[in-house]
Order: structure tokens, then sequence, then C-alpha cells
């Protein structure tokens, strides 16, 4: 490429520079015919005192820039450098702004220049990283960055980063080449450039090209051969092995041989080789560390052939990537075998091919929109899934993807059926031994032919499975969101109804026509009347007098678990299942539409597609609605199934704002599908009992006595009690008397207290993600955040992504809930410090939690007994797990909640944690220097 380039990274006092923002280091990078040439490095005296923050971040102080030129001295020199080049910057649109409103301040002429981004330029050529930041970027392309956040260092890197695009720009095929120069109109100023003068260059020596052979072009898309079969290299002539020398032979070179792995492998091994037809279910208790994973993936890996598979049901994302990077490859290496597995979703999680192609050209909305399609038509040349979660996304809400998600419908006679990623993921999974999947979306696919026929089931991390299966049966119904959708499909149909007509009275199949929407006005007219006549049904019977007259001005929410919802009420199950004809009439009426648009190319306009696009995106909606309106009227119908509702109105005087959600209590049936599903059932976790008993676990789960073939418990290999202590403050409050902001502001003040003592990477574990962002809102306040890379769920990531960036970390801490509690592992010394904001009761207000303890009350249960503390006792067994993961971890729990000392459920507590776990109630002081001690 001709061009000279220029670029740019500025070091400011505040990146506002409406809030007496400032230049300190002005950094610049010269590229002259694609080789960098020079680096410029200026401080700058601001006049102005640099932020302690700052100086935390960029090494420069007032002292480091008091001899420094101002910006009136040095931006004459500045203006000149850089005003016949290009301008490049990581984030363009900061550094240039900043720059340009800098020289109107001082009344100099702003640049008025072409610039192009780096952070586009690498969202779109690297679409599978998870994060974009410059230093995220350069440890990912291995480029040597030595000081981050010094302006010369900074636009040094950014330099090489932008010749390796430029590098990987001239790879990519020419089709793909002239796709992103179409789309790249829509980038960030001129960053479309770099596309362009690429393609003529290419253009002017070749206008056609041979793809290599891992490629293929199919209607202008590049995209990368796919092997429909799955290859695996087994030798099945090899025997499990049966004796510790065996084992030991076996692992050596790779891993230690754990007594506790041994005797897990070896229960699992015998128990599947002598199997009861009706006593399937295995309850196995192994601690944390054990390396439960390959305790049960090596024994039953001899077992299995194609129609006797492996299904591993998990609860997270995290924990099924885990598995399958890094405990199949360590099967694997042990055995020497190559054992493939996949991880099992829905057709949802993967692109439609021919939704994508129809979506390029005929689906615009903005920008945003524009860099997704550009950076989907890269990814296509890589993927050999589809599967959508390589995008690495934070956020998978843009209609787009309402659009290009795969429904899961065969495809046939399509421009990409014979590429479908649905069909070929399909296959995989019939071929693959080893199945690795979510555990509600294994209680929803039971039917699923992918299981196999006589297959086992390893349900890992079990204290959750119950709350799976009960996930599973429990939608939302949102009565005025439903009614929106409907009056959008409507509203559509209707203001484009001549499109509509022109598009369609041509075609010879006639699937649509103009009398179609007449028709179909019939058809929304009676879902109007039905959903009313539904609505005042729930509201008369259900709400209208257990709602007191002085609370009638609020947000009205009704819990009901005395199951009798629905019952002799006949007329509401009749206007339920009416409804549900109806919105199927219309639901399957609309996709008639999208297959007659897809089949009849002839006719096509930029405004028929849009007008399809936008169909589409409410159909998917209404699809999801009509789905748990035929659950629940599933529920009302069944016999005896024991669930609780929760009639929620956001205006007691319009029904229209009701929203029914209900929680299956009863999971019976599901558990006794299971049963009869597979072969054989281990239900295995790192806590699963209360005081070593089951008790609580098959109560939760409700299983039958008769079912289960054994109850194993494995003891603690890893010293925990010599390895770990518990330190609670001294002077903590009670955490019950203070207010939400008191109780905030006194979690933060511990975390910045051990942040700021203590160098050891923490964890910070919370129950709720509300708490969690208040906390993270209050850090980011505090210096704490210069010192320290805070990552938090919800707020600075997917977990994949902040687990990922915390296990690299040289100072990092992380603020999790939900599933940070269990399962997540860490290397050695990444995690050696956990906090534990308070014992993590389930809040009694929370809607499912309130259904299951009134249902159980109704039993004549103690719920705090045998539900509110058994599982805040399996929840801080798991949070300890986080630490000592081998017999030479060391790590401790600083736990924020006296109530472990102070109330007299916390004996019970104390009882369940590991036996001769030092508990230490001292002053901060004395915690601090006992840490240090400890962990050093």
């Amino acid at each position: 490429m001709k061009n000279s380039y220029a670029v740019v990274d500025l070091e400011t006092t505040n990146s506002n520079w409406h809030d007496n923002g400032r230049i300190i280091q002005f950094g610049c990078a010269l590229i002259e015919d694609g080789e960098i040439t020079h680096i410029y490095d200026q401080k700058i005296n601001p006049k102005v005192p640099i932020p302690g923050r700052i100086t935390a971040l960029t090494g420069l102080s007032d002292d480091d820039v008091k001899d420094s030129p101002t910006f009136e001295e040095v931006a004459p020199d500045i203006f000149k450098l850089l005003k016949n080049r290009v301008f490049i910057a990581h984030n363009v649109n900061f550094d240039l702004t900043f720059l340009n409103r800098e020289l109107k301040r001082i009344g100099m002429n702003q640049l008025n220049i072409k610039a192009i981004d780096t952070v586009e330029l690498a969202q779109i050529l690297f679409p599978t990283i998870s994060s974009y930041k410059l230093q995220d970027l350069t440890h990912y392309l291995s480029i040597e960055h030595k000081n981050p956040h010094s302006a010369n260092s900074d636009a040094h890197v950014t330099a090489e980063l932008f010749l390796i695009i430029l590098k990987r720009i001239q790879q990519l095929p020419l089709e793909t080449l002239r796709m992103l120069t179409k789309f790249g109109k829509n980038t960030i100023r001129e960053t479309n450039l770099v596309f362009k003068t690429i393609l003529e260059e290419r253009e002017q020596t070749a206008r056609t090209e041979v793809l290599p052979a891992y490629l293929f072009e199919k209607n202008g898309l590049i995209l990368r051969k796919k092997d429909y079969h799955v290859s695996e290299q087994i030798d099945h002539s090899t025997k499990y092995p049966l004796t510790r020398e065996a084992k030991k032979e076996l692992l050596d070179g790779v891993l230690d041989y754990r007594v506790n792995q041994s005797k897990l492998m070896d229960n699992i091994y015998k128990t599947s080789q002598h199997r009861d037809k009706v006593k399937k279910w295995n309850l196995i208790e192994a601690p944390t560390g054990a390396g439960k994973t390959l305790g049960y993936l090596l024994p039953l890996s001899y077992l299995v052939n194609n129609d006797q598979k492996l299904v591993v049901a998990t609860t997270t994302k995290v924990l099924q990537q885990q598995i399958l990077e890094q405990s199949i490859p360590l099967l694997n290496q042990v055995t020497n075998n190559n054992y493939h597995a996949e991880i099992v979703k829905s057709s949802y999680n993967f692109i439609d091919l021919d939704r994508f192609f129809e979506a390029l050209d005929n689906y615009r909305l903005h920008s945003h929109t524009a860099i997704l399609k550009m950076k989907i038509i890269v990814w296509l040349t890589m993927t050999t899934t589809g599967d959508l979660s390589e995008l690495h996304l934070t956020n998978y809400n843009s209609p787009l993807f309402s659009i290009i998600r795969h429904r899961g419908e065969p495809k046939e006679n399509t421009i990409f059926s014979n590429d479908d990623f649905w069909m070929y993921q399909q296959n995989r999974y019939l071929e693959s031994k080893i199945l690795v999947t979510n555990q509600a979306f294994l209680a929803r696919h039971l039917d699923s032919q992918f299981w196999g026929g006589n297959s086992y089931l390893v349900i890992d991390e079990a204290n959750h499975f119950a709350s799976g299966l009960r996930d599973a049966s429990s939608p939302t119904i949102d009565f005025l969101q439903m009614n929106e959708y409907v009056k959008k499909i409507s509203d559509i149909l209707y203001q484009n109804r001549v499109t509509l007509r022109y598009a369609f009275t041509e075609v010879t199949t006639q699937l649509w026509n103009y009398q179609d929407l007449q028709n179909m006005e019939t058809h929304f007219q009676a879902v109007d009347e039905l959903m009313e006549r539904l609505e005042y049904n729930i509201f008369g019977n259900y709400v209208r007098n257990k709602v007191r007259f002085k609370d009638r001005e609020n947000f009205v929410s009704i819990l009901d678990s005395s199951n009798e919802f629905g019952k002799k009420n006949a007329e509401m199950i009749e206007l339920l299942s009416d409804l549900i004809v109806e919105l199927s009439l219309i639901s399957n009426r609309v996709e008639t539409l999208f297959d007659q648009y897809n089949f009849q190319k002839n006719f096509i306009s930029v405004e028929l597609s849009k007008v399809i696009s936008n169909l589409t995106i409410e159909n998917s909606k209404l699809e999801t609605v009509l789905k748990n309106l035929d659950e629940l009227l599933q529920a009302l119908q069944g016999d005896d199934n024991k669930f609780g509702v929760q009639l929620d109105m956001r205006d007691y005087y319009d029904p229209k704002t009701l929203k029914i959600s209900w929680r299956q209590y009863d999971i019976h049936d599901l558990i006794a599908e299971t049963t009869d599903r597979f072969s054989q059932i281990f239900a295995i976790g790192a806590a699963i009992t209360v005081q070593k008993d089951f008790s609580h676990f098959i109560l939760d789960t409700q299983l039958n006595q008769n079912q289960i073939n054994q109850m194993v418990i494995l003891p603690d290999t890893n010293s925990i009690s010599k390895n770990s202590k518990i330190y609670l403050p001294a002077d903590l409050p009670d955490i019950q008397s203070l207010s939400s902001d008191a109780y905030f502001d006194m979690v933060t003040s511990y975390i910045v207290d051990v942040l700021d003592n203590l160098d050891h990477q923490t964890m910070i574990l919370f129950n709720s993600l509300n708490t969690l962002s208040k906390v993270y809102e209050r850090l980011m306040g505090t210096d704490v955040k210069e010192k320290w890379e805070i990552l938090a769920q919800g707020v600075t990531g997917s977990n994949e992504k902040i687990k990922k960036r915390f296990a690299i970390g040289q100072r990092s801490v992380l603020l999790g809930a939900n599933s940070f509690w269990e399962g997540v592992d860490f290397p050695k010394k990444v995690l050696e410090i956990l906090i534990v904001t308070r014992i993590p009761f389930e809040s009694p207000e929370q809607p499912d939690v309130k259904i299951k303890q009134d249902i159980l009350k109704q039993q004549d249960m103690n719920v705090f007994k045998v539900d509110s503390l058994p599982n805040a006792i399996l929840q801080l067994r798991q949070g300890l797990g986080r630490l000592i993961r081998t017999p030479t971890d060391r790590g401790v729990i600083l736990l924020l909640d006296n109530r472990i000392l102070t109330k007299s459920y916390g004996k019970m507590i104390l009882d369940s944690l590991p036996k001769g776990l030092p508990i230490i109630n001292e002053d901060m002081d004395l915690i601090k220097k006992d840490i240090n001690e400890f962990l050093n």
C-alpha cells in the first residue's frame, strides 16, 4: 500500500476532554512502504495535576512532565507530522477527536485527514478473539509489548498490529475481500480505505484466483470445507487398568497417581459391568481435587461404542468447555487414543447460511450490523462448526441474530442445503461416542436420538440437577409482550400489503397471495378477543380479590403455591387451547411467507427483503411464546403436578399487563424418564452430602430409594484442613441490621483492605448479581482499579472471557456469582484468596425459592432444616473447593458474615466443613499478617 501512515496514541489526564482532560504524552509510529520507519515520543506538560490513577496506569507523574513543553509549544510540530498522512489509532475516535479538540482549544486548525481504526479492523479480521483491548491483541498475536499505557510503546505495537492486519487482508480470498469492501463503507471514518486499496491492488494482478484446497466458494461466500464424519482412532484391544500398578503405568509422565481418583475409576468401571435394570442411580461425592472428570471419563471410555455412548450433563458453558478443551485431550494423552467429544446444543446456537445470505444485502439497520456481517464473512472462512459462540460476543441481542440463527428445520433444495451447519452438527452428534451437554438441555430433549440407545449418563455437579429439571419445566408468559409481537406482525403485513401483493401475485405456486392478508385479519381479531377474555378470566379468578385496595397503585405480584391455579376452570383451559391454535396459524403462515420468499428469487426487492426480515424477527419471538403457552397448558392438564404460579401485573387496572410465571416442583416424571433413557446414571459432585448424608439430595431430586444402586463418599486427600483457613474479621457488623447501601460499603471496604495489603490473586463470591454490580461500582471509584484488573461477572464480559483473563492475570480480582461458586478450575497459585461476602442462603423472596419452600411447608416439612440450610452449606463447600485443587495448593477464605459464629445453625455449617479446618476470628491487622505468613 502506497499510503503514508501515522499510528498515534495519547496518554491524557482524563479520558473526558470536557472534564479538564489534557494530553501528557504523544506517541507516534510512522509507517512507510509497509515498514515502521520512526517512533516519536513526546511528553507534554498539561499545566493541570495528573490524577493518581493516571500515574498508576501510565507511570507518568507531575514531576515526570514538569520540564516538558506544553501542548501549545509542540502542537505545530505534531500538526506538521500528521497533516499529510493517514491517521491510525486503536479507538481512533478517541485519539483523533481528543487531539483535534486540543488543537481547537489553542486556536489552531483541526486535522482534516483520513483516519483508520485498528479496533474495528481487528474485530473484523480476528473474529474469534474474546477481547480487542490492545494488551490482549498483542498477547494473542505474540507482539512484544514492553510498556503498556505508555504512548510511544502503544503506538509502536499498534503499528505492528496494523501491519499484521494488512497481511491478514492480503491473505483473504478475493471474493471475501470484495464483500468486506462492499460493507466497509459503514466502518468508522476511512477504515474501509484499507480494504479498498488492497482490493484494487489485487484486482490489478488477478481478477480471479484459485482457492486453497480447504476453502470453497458458494454464491459469493467463501466457506471452509468440513469433514461430515467424526474421526476417531481407538484401540479396542486395550483393557481397563484394574490394578494400582497398571494405573500408575498408564498415568506415568502425564499425571500423578491419586488414591481417590483410582477408587472413583474402579467404582465406576465395576458398577458399569454389573448393571441393574431398576437400580440405575449411583450417588458419588468426590471431593475437590479428586480428579473426578478423568475419574469417570477413563473407565467409561473403555465401554463406549456407537450405541452405548457416554453423555456428560453439566451446569454451565464454562464447565462444558473445560471438559472439551482440557479433560478430553488429557484422556487421549493418557490412553493414547483419539476420542472425539461434542458439546450438544440446540440448532439456535448455529448460523443458518441461507438466512445469512439473504440478510447480507436485504437486512440493513445500522453500522453495527454491517460490522457484524463483515466479522461473520471472515469467520465463515475459518469455522467448520458454524457455532455462533465462536465469535465470543458479549451480546447476541442484535436483531441480525434473530434472523440468522438456525431454526432446526431440515434443508432441502436451498442454496446452502448441502453446506448446512445444523445438518453437519447433527451428524457429528450421532457419530460421537462422548457427548457433553447442559443439564436443562438434556431434560428438554430426553427423547433425542443423539444420546444413543443404551448409554451411560454422568451428571456432573449433580447438586444442580434437580433445579436444572425444574428450570426446564418453568417458562414465563408476558401477555403485554405477546400482544406486541402479534400487533407488530399485523402492522407489518398491513402497512406493506401493496409490496406483498405485487411481490407474490405473479408467483405460480400461490403459497401466499393478497387474499391471505384478509384471512389473517380474522386470526388477528380472534387472538385479540381470546387474549382479552383469558386475561380477564385470570384476573377475575386469581388476582382481583387478593390485592388490598391500598396496594392497587403498586406493582402487583401474587405467588400461588396451592396447586389450585387452573383447577375447576374449564373456561380458562379452553381459552388457552384456542389461543394456541390461532397463534399457531399466524406463525405458520408467516413461515410459509418466508419460504415463498426464499423460493421465488425473481421478484425480490430490497423493500420486500426488509419486510420479510422484520416479520422473521417478530415471528421468532412469537414462536417462543407459543412453546411456553403449550407447556402451561400441559402443566394445567397434568395429573397431580405440583407447581407454583407467580402472577405479576404492572398495572392492577389493566389486565393486559398480566404476566404468568410458574415453577414446577414435581419432577418425578422427568426423573423417571431420565432413568428409563439411560442404562446407568452416575450423579457426581464435590458437595452433595450434608454432614455425610445424601438425604437432602434424594429429597431435592425426588429419587425413589428403589432407583438408587449405591451411595459413595470418597475421602478428602487434599488435606484441606492443613492447606486452608477461614477468617472472620472480629469487628464485622451484624449484616442483617445494615441497610443495602451500608452493606455494599462494608463489603467494598474489606475488599479494598485486602487488595491494598495482600498481593495474591483474589476471587470474591456474591449471592446476587445486583450486590456484585453495586460493589463493582464502588470499587471502580477507588484507587484499587489502578493496581488491579477488576473482572466482574455480567459487567466486564462473558463468564468464559473473564475466567480466561483471570487465569492469565498477574494482578487480577474476579467478582463472581452463580456458576463461579463451583466447577471453575484455575491453575496453581492463580487463586489464593477467596472472599465470601455472606453465607449463601437462597433469598426466600425469590419466586422459585418461595414456591418450592411453600410446597415443602404443605408437606409439613421444616423448610429451613431440609432446604435453606442444606443448600447454603453445599454452596459454601463448593466455594471452598475453588481454592484447594491439589495436595500442594494453599488458600484462604475471608468470610464477611459472622452468623456462622453467632447463630445456632452455625454449628451445623461448621460441622459440614472439612474436619479440623481452622476458623480464625481476629481483627483485620492480625488476619492480614497471618494470611501473608500462611500463603508465603
